[in-house]
């Protein structure tokens, strides 16, 4: 202890300044490369921070300035399912609404004298809130029972649409006393909604 303060007593106020001066530059060294870098970080994450705050303060007044569109617009969606409803196909499973889309083609037809050759029903299976129920028809008739058969169901009670139509005459060479007999392939879809009653 005495060797440190003797020592220290031999050193001459110049060489005091010296070594005083070494250490402030040294102190100033590690704050400039240590600390300035570091609080760069600090203010940047920060201000990062502010401006996501920022945008999502922005987000938030633009949706509460929409909002009154949106429940206007939400409203309006409703009143259309619900306008929607007595049109889609009636049952609670896929098989009940195809049932109800053969009863319907099948009564049409009979109507305009059209006859059912053949018919297949198939559903979507999606988890969907409308099912679409689609059949594939094989029937033949004249050119006026097809098509006001056709014009029936698009135009009908319920919603359903001819997808595709392919005709052929299956007797060309027909007499002309005779109306020509047509033969139609047609694709229809109907749609339904199996989540409840309607």
């Amino acid at each position: 202890m005495k060797d440190w303060r003797a020592a220290v007593a031999r050193i001459s106020p110049r060489e005091r300044r010296a070594i005083a001066l070494g250490a402030s530059l040294l102190l100033a060294a590690w704050v400039f490369f240590r600390i300035v870098p570091w609080s760069a970080r600090q203010v940047a994450q920060l201000r990062a921070r502010a401006d996501l705050a920022n945008g999502a303060l922005v987000r938030a007044r633009a949706a509460e300035a929409g909002e009154p569109t949106a429940r206007e617009s939400l409203a309006v969606r409703g009143r259309e399912l619900v306008a929607l409803a007595p049109k889609l196909l009636g049952g609670t499973t896929s098989a009940e609404a195809a049932a109800e889309l053969s009863s319907l083609v099948g009564g049409t037809a009979s109507l305009r004298h059209v006859r059912i050759t053949q018919q297949d029903a198939r559903s979507d299976s999606g988890a969907s809130i409308f099912t679409r129920v689609s059949m594939r028809i094989s029937a033949d008739g004249d050119a006026g029972g097809i098509g006001g058969w056709l014009a029936d169901l698009e135009e009908g009670p319920r919603l359903i649409e001819v997808r595709s139509l392919a005709i052929s005459s299956p007797e060309p060479a027909a007499p002309g006393n005779q109306p020509e007999r047509l033969h139609a392939d047609v694709v229809i879809d109907g749609w339904a909604s199996l989540r409840g009653t309607r």
